[in-house]
């Protein structure tokens, strides 16, 4: 295994210029950095990063924390944030944290020295870790810099483009248990009193243990509904089939409004209209605020950022 020992020895010059040239530090003659690459590439030396996070107590490292679920919304979303990233020459580790154990392990682990700083999916943030977190889509801590998609904004902005559209029984779908859920049902609350349409509970699934359970439940119901809002665009494609398998078809006898729009919202038959989740929006602001974590800066107000209504197919007029 090369080391930075047989680096500076073929360059001639000390380890610590080594070091420094690594490190990306200045004050290194051009002639010393120059011979340094080469016989780096020449020995093709990789640095250890864990030492040298040591050293410069930092890492260069961002962790992103995800939950299997979120796969079909980051799809774009993480693309851009590892774009993002890249120009600020950090890199993106990502774990997946399924239960609030694994969550909280990865979590700890990352908080001692791995990464500078944590970007989270949702979840409880440890209070270990709270101090270098930045929580995107989950409860705002006083104390921990966040950015969300307004959930609220977009549940009730789909309600009134369904009413608008001369539906009147709306059902909706939730995606389990999460701060987002919350959100979006409030949203959904408030858009129905003020469309004065009485709430039908029957009407409000959640996807605990699975879409296609929920909305075998919502089906077995026998409370009538002309349109569906769901959190996932991959809820959508699982709500067309169950309809198809009870001869109900989309949107005719069922529209269906998302409020992800991910790549999968074009490739459904019939395309997804959407509230439209951000991710550029988000991107940019999560920067920001990454940005001013790494500076030590204060953190800007926190960001709730809203979608678009996109249309397309999914959604009948009945009026």
């Amino acid at each position: 295994m090369v080391t930075i020992t047989d680096v500076s020895r073929l360059a001639n010059v000390s380890k610590a210029t080594v070091s420094r040239v690594m490190s990306g530090s200045r004050g290194v003659k051009q002639e010393s950095r120059e011979a340094v690459l080469r016989a780096a590439e020449e020995l093709n030396y990789r640095p250890n990063i864990m030492a040298q996070s040591l050293a410069t107590q930092k890492s260069d490292y961002i962790g992103v924390v995800l939950t299997s679920s979120d796969t079909g919304q980051v799809s774009t979303f993480l693309p851009l944030l590892c774009s993002a990233l890249k120009q600020r020459d950090k890199r993106m580790l990502v774990s997946f944290a399924d239960t609030p154990g694994e969550y909280q392990r990865v979590m700890e682990s990352w908080g001692h020295g791995q990464c500078d700083a944590i970007i989270t999916f949702g979840g409880n943030i440890p209070a270990s870790a709270l101090d270098k977190t930045i929580a995107v889509d989950s409860d705002m801590h006083d104390n921990c810099r966040s950015i969300s998609y307004d959930y609220r904004f977009a549940c009730e902005s789909a309600c009134r483009y369904l009413s608008s559209q001369g539906h009147a029984s709306i059902a909706i779908l939730l995606d389990g248990q999460n701060y987002a859920s919350q959100q979006v049902l409030e949203g959904y609350k408030i858009a129905m009193q003020n469309m004065s349409i009485p709430i039908n509970r029957q009407l409000i699934v959640s996807a605990d243990e699975s879409a296609e359970l929920a909305m075998m439940n919502l089906l077995n119901s026998y409370s009538s509904f002309t349109s569906l809002i769901v959190m996932k665009d991959s809820h959508a494609a699982v709500a067309m089939k169950l309809l198809q398998d009870f001869n109900l078809s989309t949107p005719q006898d069922v529209s269906i409004l998302s409020l992800e729009d991910s790549s999968l919202a074009k490739q459904l038959t019939p395309a997804l209209t959407c509230i439209s989740y951000p991710s550029e929006r988000l991107v940019a602001a999560l920067m920001k605020e990454l940005d001013n974590f790494l500076e030590r800066h204060p953190s800007e107000n926190k960001s709730s950022i809203q979608g678009n209504l996109v249309v397309r197919d999914s959604v009948v007029n009945r009026n």
